[in-house]
């Protein structure tokens, strides 16, 4: 309606233009270009919401009715969390902890001396830090002492629960054991290693492990080793260890205990002196042994000068001091036997004053022929 009255209106002004002079031509044409804008844009305009349906008054407040909440009784309160439940990991075996899945370092049993902290989700008032004893019990409230020594921390949880119900304090117990302090879980190595120390098992748990991180044995030690068991510190448990680490068998690289102690024998020498190239002391393994061929070999064998059939085996014993005189020569042919040498065995090579003398005048005469040739040469190439 509105833009129908202003097109009308303009065009009345137009026709009236025409029949007047220029200056109101252009008025005209101003006002019909208004009266077109006016109706451009009432027709863009977007139509206002209606209010009349929109309730009036004031909107009373939203009531809701809230029931008070009661804490559950402990022991009817459900299970709300399981730290027993096992974990499922694919592909691995049913013994597997996700410790070792993870390859992480295993857990530890429970010990004598251990600290733990025991709770119930449920029972704020059972909450204790306890040590367990030389005997391998706790003591705890409600239940008195339960046995916890060589179980580990989720056994030790199962093993609280069964306790709480069937003395009937609770019905779904929830118990957390946590080891927060372990006693005696290291491992000791001494003896003939690198760095002799403590270090913990749960890193090394096995016998190579911890030569390993005690860098490795000393040049002169054994492969002998003597495992003590804390249980039994006077009895030694003796193992033959493969230092390569290629043998994959179970006795030459055992599973270690918490607190065990290990020690890395020393390997004996046997000394070899006299006419050889290097004289000088060798390890003698005890578990391999050594034979008189070999620590000649070892000294890389007699010099030209040495008396090889009248080579004397010294040898230290309870009685006293043995010399044994031995033919080298009819050794390494065969023709003697190889007798085996001990710890602490002198092997002595003489030589002969008689080849001593030869060589030397040979030595002399070679070298007065070579000074004799030298001064000859020098004389004859002055002259000419």
């Amino acid at each position: 309606m509105v833009c129908g009255g202003w097109l009308a209106l303009g065009g009345a002004l137009l026709l009236d233009a025409l029949r007047l002079e220029s200056g109101r031509k252009v008025v005209a044409a101003l006002a019909l270009v208004c009266a077109l804008g006016v109706c451009a844009g009432a027709q863009a305009q977007a139509p206002l919401p209606s209010t009349s349906g929109v309730p009036t008054g004031v909107v009373p407040p939203f009531e809701q009715e809230v029931s008070p909440v009661i804490p559950p009784n402990p022991k009817t309160a459900p299970p709300v969390w399981n730290t027993s439940a096992p974990t499922d990991f694919p592909n691995t075996p049913a013994n597997t902890t996700p410790m070792t899945a993870l390859g992480l370092p295993m857990a530890l049993p429970i010990h004598a001396g251990d600290f733990l902290d025991v709770s119930e989700f449920h029972t704020p008032e059972f909450h204790a830090t306890v040590r367990v004893s030389a005997g391998g019990t706790v003591n705890l409230s409600m239940i008195g002492a339960i046995k916890v020594a060589g179980m580990s921390e989720s056994e030790a949880e199962q093993a609280v629960q069964k306790a709480l119900v069937e003395d009937g304090m609770l019905l779904h117990p929830e118990v957390k054991v946590l080891v927060t302090n372990a006693a005696g879980q290291d491992v000791s190595v001494l003896g003939e290693v690198a760095r002799p120390g403590v270090y913990p098992y749960a890193t090394h748990h096995r016998l190579l492990d911890l030569i390993s991180a005690a860098s490795g044995m000393t040049p002169t030690a054994g492969r002998l080793v003597s495992i003590f068991h804390r249980e039994d510190p006077h009895t030694a448990h003796p193992v033959v260890m493969d230092p390569s680490g290629t043998d994959s068998k179970v006795e030459h690289n055992p599973e270690l205990e918490p607190g065990d102690t290990v020690l890395v024998s020393r390997a004996g020498l046997v000394y070899v002196i006299g006419d050889v190239v290097r004289p000088g002391g060798f390890a003698v393994d005890p578990t391999q042994g050594l034979t008189v061929v070999q620590a000649l070999s070892l000294a890389w064998g007699a010099t030209p000068n040495a008396v090889a059939t009248k080579a004397i085996l010294i040898r230290n014993q309870k009685g006293g001091r043995t010399m044994t005189t031995l033919n080298l020569k009819r050794m390494i042919r065969g023709q003697d036997p190889d007798l085996p040498v001990r710890d602490q065995d002198i092997l002595y090579v003489p030589d002969s004053a008689t080849k001593n003398l030869l060589n030397k005048s040979l030595e002399a005469a070679i070298q007065s022929v070579i000074g004799v040739s030298l001064y000859a040469g020098l004389v004859y190439s002055q002259r000419f």
